[in-house]
């Protein structure tokens, strides 16, 4: 079993050779996770990992992740009340469209209705007819 932090290393350079022969890091990654049955994205962290250590820190830092803190006033800050009222007009809106809908689809189940009493007639003659 290899020692501790030996992993990482082993991955970084498999990867620099493979980016050295014309692979991006992506699919350097996919390769080695192929061929280790390990996970994309642990080889990538294992990968940078290492390369954070190398580089002595000098590696640009990573981006923050997540939503910003929420704010504790208990009024909404004026862009969140934007987007309420926004919110509001949308459902109006997809009310309105709904209502329109439904209304054509019974305007055309009593149109089509109407079309089956007329066949009906028509095939009633068409039965006397034949008897």
């Amino acid at each position: 079993m290899p020692r501790s932090g030996e992993i990482g290393e082993q991955i970084y350079d498999q990867v620099e050779k493979l980016v050295a022969g014309g692979m991006n890091r992506t699919e350097a990654f996919a390769k080695i996770s192929a061929d280790s049955g390990r996970r994309a994205g642990t080889v990538a962290a294992n990968y940078y990992r290492v390369a954070r250590k190398r580089a002595g820190g000098s590696l640009r830092p990573r981006a923050k992740r997540g939503r910003p803190a929420r704010r504790t006033s208990a009024k909404a800050p004026a862009a969140r009340r934007g987007r309420t009222r926004a919110a509001g007009s949308d459902i109006d809106s997809l009310a309105n469209t709904l209502v329109r809908d439904v209304q054509a689809l019974a305007d055309a189940i009593k149109a089509q209705a109407g079309e089956v009493a007329d066949l009906r007639k028509k095939l009633d003659g068409v039965k006397k007819l034949l008897d």
